[in-house]
């Protein structure tokens, strides 16, 4: 007799294994949860940079840490 398992347990079982095994994955989630606001911010910041010109990036940069400060 030949017990089949769910195909959609070993996905999730494999998914899992994966997500732990996984360096940057694993880095992403520790940054993630120390510093959630801080990490988006810094995403956010670094697409703005590669999209804005260095000049609207630099005013973007001066007006948050103008909010920062106060």
């Amino acid at each position: 007799m030949v017990n089949y398992v769910d195909p959609k347990l070993v996905a999730k079982a494999l998914a899992r294994v994966t997500k732990s095994s996984n360096v940057h994955y694993k880095n992403a989630v520790d940054k993630i949860k120390k510093n959630r606001k801080q990490y988006y911010q810094n995403k956010t910041t670094k697409t703005l940079q590669k999209s804005l010109s260095k000049d609207r990036f630099n005013t973007y940069l001066e007006e948050l840490y103008k909010h920062d400060n106060d």
